[in-house]
């Protein structure tokens, strides 16, 4: 019997299959890449929606101490501490749920808000909270859920017999410069 000898690929086929191997890694790097940077886009929307929906809070709470202050019904106001801030939204924010309990809003789906009746706070779980973080001396525990109240100013910084009001966050956690 005449001995066979070994078929090796030419070096064109071999080169051939190391330009695909390159070429699926740097794609693959690519892809990974762009859905890194979409998820970071998709973080800092869901801030800037949350920072916009609270600032349209306060402007419109702003307007209504207005009108309370020109119709003088300044003594209505003292009774807004702990109310319901969406009240002075024109329209309820996406994902709104309504008054919850306690216990329910520590259920809230991801991108919901509710106004806790227990703890007169309103609550908002965020979708993306990877950039979220508790402002403590440990600052790598990362949080789940925001929350606002509305608070009397303090009696020094308010004029006189005037009720001065504001929307203070309660949940000590904020986005980090990461997800700015």
């Amino acid at each position: 019997m005449i001995p066979q000898e070994i078929r090796r690929p030419g070096y064109h086929a071999t080169a051939h299959r190391f330009e695909w191997a390159v070429l699926w890694v740097v794609v693959g790097l690519l892809a990974i890449g762009l859905l890194s940077a979409l998820h970071d886009a998709n973080e800092r929307a869901e801030r800037q929606a949350v920072e916009l929906t609270i600032r349209n809070m306060r402007t419109g709470m702003q307007l209504a101490m207005g009108e309370a202050l020109m119709q003088q019904r300044e003594s209505e106001m003292a009774a807004w501490v702990g109310n319901n801030p969406v009240h002075w939204l024109g329209s309820d924010p996406a994902g709104y749920r309504g008054e919850c309990s306690a216990a329910e809003s520590r259920e809230l789906p991801a991108g919901a808000w509710c106004f806790d009746r227990d703890r007169r706070e309103l609550v908002y779980r965020p979708r993306h909270a990877g950039h979220l973080r508790v402002l403590s001396a440990n600052d790598k525990d990362r949080c789940d859920v925001l929350s606002w109240r509305v608070t009397r100013v303090p009696e020094r910084m308010a004029s006189g017999a005037l009720v001065g009001l504001r929307l203070a966050a309660t949940a000590d956690c904020r986005w980090t410069s990461g997800g700015s």
